[in-house]
């Protein structure tokens, strides 16, 4: 069973879920807490693995796909496909067994990966592949109601801006050096990237301002949402009316219990990940008034998670 961090580490997670750069004394004055305290606690909640913070830079385009396997065979190619650059996340599905993975097409030819490349894997029976429309949440944009109200209003409005679908800016110079950087860690200083890239500070602000502003990269916290108290993660995929899509998106992004959801090209309009206490909770998740707006709901259990955000993780329950 997955360890719950204790009262003051879940909200200075849930500070950064807020704003990934921020400084230690900002999180400290918001959570009213000692600077002391909020400093150490922060830096080894990062040190330790237990968080990440990171930068990711905008995918452009995305298609997800749902791959159904022989049931022995889900754990060893959630790991296999993880492994790919392309694949931005890789979650394994109880019912049906099944994997549902994200790519982004910059990185290889889809018709190839799903014609070819994925059914020749041992053990895939099914490929079924929809392109992302337009992403209503991302995980950039969890925000568990872990914080007290007045705590996240000190931390001040989060940076939205919808994450695009469309063929980003090649990034070229300082500008894909300082994004390189927050990839590899997200709360690297202003100092560093303008080191980094070669400018000076004032230069890296701006450039870092601006690549933010436009939507050419995103700071996410990963950490696993059982040690924040969220112990049951699902996916629903939903059915609805075309002129339903909108409206039921936006209700859906609002919940703080969802941490993804994307418009699909397909026969299931959403795709969701929710994030529950318990199987209570869920229940009362899908018993929502949004629920009214949406034709079917397709729920299943997310099991394990391979991949998120990019970034590989330790095939367990609740991460």
């Amino acid at each position: 069973m997955t360890e719950l961090l204790s009262d003051l580490d879940r909200r200075i997670v849930s500070a950064l879920q807020a704003d990934g750069r921020a400084s230690w004394s900002t999180v400290a004055r918001a959570l009213d807490e000692p600077l002391r305290t909020v400093s150490r606690r922060g830096k080894e909640l990062i040190e330790s693995g237990l968080i990440s913070v990171i930068g990711l830079q905008n995918l452009g385009p995305t298609c997800v796909i749902e791959i159904t396997c022989k049931p022995a065979r889900l754990v060893s190619l959630a790991e296999e496909l993880a492994q790919h650059p392309g694949v931005v996340y890789v979650l394994v599905l109880a019912n049906p067994s099944s994997l549902l993975i994200e790519v982004h097409e910059q990185t290889f030819d889809l018709a190839t990966m799903t014609l070819s490349v994925i059914p020749g894997y041992a053990g895939v029976l099914e490929v079924s592949a929809t392109p992302v429309l337009r992403y209503f949440k991302t995980n950039a944009d969890w925000r568990p109601p872990v914080l007290e109200p007045e705590a996240a209003k000190r931390m001040g409005e989060p940076h939205k801006r919808e994450e695009s679908t469309a063929t980003p800016v090649a990034l070229e110079g300082p500008d894909r050096m300082i994004i390189e950087a927050l990839e590899r860690d997200g709360r690297t200083g202003v100092a560093e990237l303008a080191q980094l890239a070669g400018v000076t500070e004032p230069t890296a602000r701006k450039r870092l301002g601006d690549l933010q502003e436009r939507g050419a990269f995103t700071t996410r916290v990963l950490v696993d949402a059982a040690r924040l108290g969220f112990a049951v993660e699902t996916c629903v995929r939903i059915t609805c009316a075309p002129g339903q899509v909108t409206e039921l998106g936006s209700l859906i992004a609002a919940l703080p219990e969802s941490r993804y959801v994307a418009q699909l090209l397909g026969e299931h309009a959403l795709v969701v990940h929710f994030a529950a206490r318990d199987l209570p909770h869920v229940r009362e998740l899908l018993d929502g008034d949004w629920t009214r707006r949406a034709g079917s709901l397709h729920p299943s259990l997310i099991t394990a998670v391979a991949k998120r955000s990019g970034r590989t993780l330790p095939l367990a329950k609740g991460v």
